[in-house]
Formats: structure tokens, sequence, C-alpha cells
């Protein structure tokens, strides 16, 4: 199952639906779900140009991102992978999948599809949530790369869902003593994501992550050493956050507030003081990189 979730995003879904069904697969072997928690969605109108026996649509109430959860509950296949709503596959990946699923299908390890993010070979078989950790970092809060058996999903509703990160939530607590398998191999190409946010972006990466990270290692199921390295790569990123969305802001429409607040939680006010003088240090240089862009374009 292919499981796509959604608030409605027409100019994201389509693209994505053109990429799976201009490859050749067996379609009795995919199906897609699409969930959609939009508010006066007219998704639904779009669809009827996609005749195809495999595709369902699913109209949902879900506030936020707890959407994805129900997309994998209405899937139906031996294998649930989530799709980001803006993931352009590329040629070529639904045979791969197919062919890891075939190859797994009896050890079912939990799959995390990385997309060629990390630094990795293309399979990492890691044997238990310390060691996925290890190799994945601060990229197990994506929603898209997770993946889960069909003999999981019926333990969902015994997990207390984390409604920033359900994918996280789901990720670490699904199968307590699992064994992970990081799938590598690059099968999707990100759309523009002009228009995205709508939560508190610091919060959430500087407090309510690392706060998931935090209880695994209270469980004694991460080392301290392996939050402290995922802490200190985590910072790179919110950098990363505090430039493009603080600094140079472009287009999206995250909540930006109490930034200060957020980062002394965890990393304390001489982190936060360097990441500001860092970014506007940097601001001119990505500056003029922004304008020879738009110039290229044109």
């Amino acid at each position: 199952s292919l499981c796509i979730p959604t608030n409605g995003a027409v100019q994201w879904v389509l693209p994505v639906l053109d990429s799976i069904y201009r490859q050749k697969f067996d379609l009795t072997k995919v199906e897609v779900v699409i969930t959609d928690n939009g508010k006066d969605s007219q998704l639904a109108s779009y669809l009827k140009d996609y005749d195809y026996p495999n595709l369902r649509y699913i109209q949902t109430s879900d506030e936020g991102f707890m959407n994805l959860v129900t997309s994998l509950k209405e899937g139906n296949g031996l294998f649930r992978k989530m799709i980001n709503h803006r993931s352009i596959l590329v040629d070529g990946a639904i045979e791969k999948m197919l062919d890891m699923v075939e190859q797994y299908k009896e050890s079912q390890p939990i799959i995390y599809c990385s997309s060629g993010m990390i630094d990795t070979p293309e399979i990492v078989e890691c044997k238990n949530v310390d060691e996925l950790l290890q190799n994945l970092s601060y990229w197990c809060s994506l929603s898209a790369g997770i993946g889960f058996w069909k003999n999981d999903i019926s333990h969902i509703d015994e997990i207390d869902l984390n409604v920033m990160f359900p994918n996280t939530s789901l990720l670490f607590h699904i199968r307590e003593d699992a064994h992970y398998l990081i799938w590598n191999y690059t099968y999707q190409i990100m759309a523009d994501d002009a228009g995205k946010g709508g939560y508190d972006v610091f919060n959430t990466f500087t407090v309510v992550l690392l706060d998931l990270v935090r209880d695994l290692c209270a469980s004694g199921r991460v080392s301290t050493q392996t939050f402290l390295k995922l802490k200190k790569q985590l910072l790179s990123f919110v950098e990363g956050l505090y430039l493009s969305e603080v600094v140079m802001p472009a287009k999206h429409t995250f909540i930006i507030k109490d930034v200060k607040q957020n980062m002394m939680v965890y990393y304390g006010a001489y982190y936060y003081y360097w990441m500001v003088v860092k970014s506007y240090i940097k601001a001119p240089f990505w500056l003029v990189v922004r304008v020879l862009q738009r110039i290229t374009r044109k």
C-alpha cells in the first residue's frame, strides 16, 4: 500500500499520482490510498481523471499529522509505505519497493526508507532502535520514510502517539523489540514546498523531537551517547531553519515564536546566540545565491 495523507493539496498530490502511474508495475500488487483531511478540499473532483482500480480516496476529519495514521490503517497491503504528498517517485521506484518487500517479507523488519538522505550504504540492518538512531539521526522525524507490515497495524491503537510526530512514535514503539532496516535507495524527488508550515517549527524540533528520544534514553532503549550525537547533529539542522525561516524568510508558513525559550530547553543560551550570529554572517552569501537562482530560472 502506498499511503498518501494530504490536506487537500491538489497542486502536490496530482504530480505524485502521475509519477506513480507512469511506471510499469502489476496493479494487483500495489494499491494507492489517499486520506484527505483538508477543509473544503477539492481534491476528489480532480481524482475523477484517475480511473484506476487500485486507487482509493478517503476523506477524514483527523487533526494535523494524525491523518497519516489513518492512511496506514486504511491500507490493505502486506507492507504499508508512507508517501509524502510532495514525493515524486523516480522511474523504477515501485519495482524496487516490490523487490524489497519480497526480500524481507519473512523477517519483516521495521523499514525506514531514507531515500539517499544519509551517508550509508543502500541497506543498513539495525538490531535495535539505538543502532537505528546511530545511523538515522534526526531524520527519524520525517514521516515519508516509515513503512510497516500488516501485522504491525493492529498495534497502533496501543501506542500513545505524539500529535506532532505520530510517525516517529510509531517508528519507536510499534514493536519495542524490533529489528530495523534502513533502505537508503533514492526513490523520490521532493517537489517545491512553498506554503508548507502551520506549526511551531522550533518547538517541534528543538523540544518535542528531543523529548521523544530522551524518553528512549530513560527507558534504556537508547544510550546517552546516541542521544548526544543526535542532539549535536540536529543543531546544524536547526541553525539552517533559523537562517531560512527567521533571517531570510521566503516561502513557508511556519509559526515562529519563543525561539530562544525553546533553544534553552536542550541547548542553552550559548548555542542560541551562536546560532543567531552564524545566521546573520551567512545571510549575505545566501541572499546572493537566492538572487542568482531567480535569474537562472528566468
